[in-house]
């Protein structure tokens, strides 16, 4: 008997699940009249689950009904939108992202390639909104993983390649940050609608490569130190770095030859008496005694004024 049984709760399983199946055309066209009266209210967002109901009967049914099927699909990606809007104004920013999402891949679906670029460029711009929260936050792991989530749905978006630099930049990854800085400082170069963004690129690199040089000049690192120098040419604190370094490591051949370079981009004149200074010294540490008098007597400002006087008469009397 309960063999029996089983096999009749099993029969009247199937034949339920055959029943829900057998959708008729008329069926799928009543439901999609009941989309249509939602749309027609504007009510786009509710209109949503109607039209996923209409496109499951409809594809169940088959041929017949395909008309109709492709009707609901064609509206369905702007419902979705719809609910992105919605979401941000509400400032569910995940939901509104989720929502867009959504919508950019039924209008790819259906072949909307404009809608398609439109909605990742808007998913672009909320995960940049996030992505500065996060980094206002200090929260740079955060905020580059938003960032660069941004610059897969809209990679021209220069904007973004700036805030996402910042983020690697303060999470030590230079070498990272360095090849979006200066894709941004090329992007400036070749539009000047992008003339702020590589301003700010070129300052915030130069400032970056200063600290990561200050860091390698403490660690004793002058090789480090010479090529974060080499990436920002003719920058007075670079420079200035460079010649300290390389002359509290007595390693004099560098501070000759990178002391002219560092002289003349020097503006300060106690600091470019300084570097001054510290050429007459490598000059004459190399032997060359002629070129140390003609660096010394470069001295005129700052506090070694005196030092280079009386070194300079001292190498004039030898």
């Amino acid at each position: 008997m309960k063999r029996i049984k089983m096999w009749s709760a099993v029969l009247v399983a199937a034949t339920m699940i055959g029943s829900v199946a057998a959708q008729s055309v008329e069926e799928v066209g009543l439901k999609m009249k009941e989309a249509g009266e939602l749309l027609n209210n504007k009510q786009l967002v509710q209109a949503i689950p109607v039209l996923e109901e209409v496109i499951r009967m409809g594809q169940e049914v088959g041929a017949d009904a395909a008309d109709i099927v492709a009707e609901a699909q064609k509206v369905l990606p702007a419902c979705y939108q719809q609910k992105g809007s919605n979401l941000y104004k509400a400032k569910d920013m995940e939901g509104a992202i989720a929502a867009f999402s959504k919508a950019a891949d039924l209008a790819e679906l259906q072949g909307n390639v404009m809608m398609s670029r439109q909605l990742g460029r808007a998913i672009s711009q909320l995960y940049m909104a996030q992505g500065i929260a996060s980094f206002n936050t200090k929260d740079y792991t955060k905020a580059l993983e938003s960032f660069q989530k941004g610059v897969a749905q809209d990679p021209s978006n220069i904007q973004l390649a700036y805030y996402t630099a910042k983020s690697y930049a303060e999470l030590g990854k230079l070498e990272e940050a360095v090849a979006l800085y200066r894709q941004v400082i090329a992007a400036g170069a070749e539009n000047s609608k992008f003339a702020e963004q590589a301003k700010g690129a070129q300052a915030d690199l130069n400032n970056y490569l200063l600290v990561a040089a200050s860091e390698a000049a403490k660690a004793g690192d002058i090789e480090k130190v010479q090529a974060y120098a080499a990436m920002i040419p003719e920058n007075a604190d670079a420079g200035l770095l460079l010649i300290q370094t390389a002359n509290n490591l007595k390693k004099y051949d560098i501070v000759v030859a990178n002391g002219a370079e560092a002289y003349a981009a020097q503006q300060d004149e106690a600091q470019k008496a300084n570097i001054a200074y510290l050429l007459g010294v490598a000059y004459q540490n190399r032997g060359n005694n002629a070129k140390a008098i003609e660096w010394l007597k470069k001295v005129t400002a700052g506090g070694n004024v005196a030092a280079a006087k009386a070194l300079a008469s001292e190498l004039a009397a030898q």
